[in-house]
């Protein structure tokens, strides 16, 4: 009850236009692991779909078709492990990218406004120099870059938004202040978070969102 009674409070203090938070790290953008959602690790797509649904989360891509020479951009073939090469340390087997102008990765909820996503990122450039958009019903509702060193290691980036989002679109940039241009985004590992909205506070978020989006229209 304590921490629905915080959140509550939280809830009614904050502005109808609250910003959206980034964070990078695992576990930075979540309450905790009971809030868990969604989830996926494109593991099983081993045909490099696009697009693509798991675990309660739709994945697309603008950009290069799926013909990366034999490679694609699912990853399925992209690392010769044989060979020496290595993923990125916060990526596992098989993962979902891609390339070309202004392209950009997008993650929706098939079902629930999220709350708090992470997920792993890459870049195809030296280094990652990362640009995010989170939208609701369609209206983007914020935005930032972040920087996250070499590429081949990798980070875990944050999102949360106490007002709810449905879609994340990610681009991958070669310098850290660009905008536009050739984007080659790869993401991992996506945890997705849902607050439960029990009562009186379920009519609060309701209440909350309802304002953002008349300011908004």
């Amino acid at each position: 009850m304590k921490t629905i009674a915080l959140l509550a409070f939280a809830l009614l203090a904050a502005d109808a236009g609250a910003a959206v938070v980034q964070t990078t790290g695992a576990g930075s953008a979540t309450p905790g692991a009971a809030h868990l959602t969604a989830a996926a690790d494109f593991e099983a797509n081993i045909n490099l779909d696009s697009p693509w649904s798991e675990g309660g989360l739709l994945f697309s891509h603008t950009g290069f078709a799926n013909d990366n020479g034999g490679c694609g951009y699912a990853g399925g073939n992209c690392v010769d492990l044989g060979a020496g090469e290595t993923y990125s340390q916060s990526f596992a087997g098989n993962y979902f990218a891609t390339a070309g102008m202004n392209a950009y990765l997008s993650i929706r909820s098939t079902a629930r406004d999220l709350n708090g996503i992470e997920f792993a990122v890459d870049s195809g450039y030296a280094n990652i120099y990362l640009m995010w958009q989170t939208r609701l019903d369609g209206v983007q509702t914020g935005s930032g870059r972040v920087s996250l060193g070499a590429a081949g290691i990798g980070g875990v980036l944050g999102l949360s938004d106490i007002l709810g989002f449905d879609e994340v679109r990610v681009y991958a940039f070669d310098s850290a202040t660009d905008t536009s241009g050739y984007s080659v985004p790869a993401i991992d590992s996506v945890r997705a978070f849902t607050i439960p909205e029990p009562g009186s506070l379920a009519l609060t978020c309701l209440g909350l969102a309802a304002l953002r989006r008349r300011r908004r229209g």
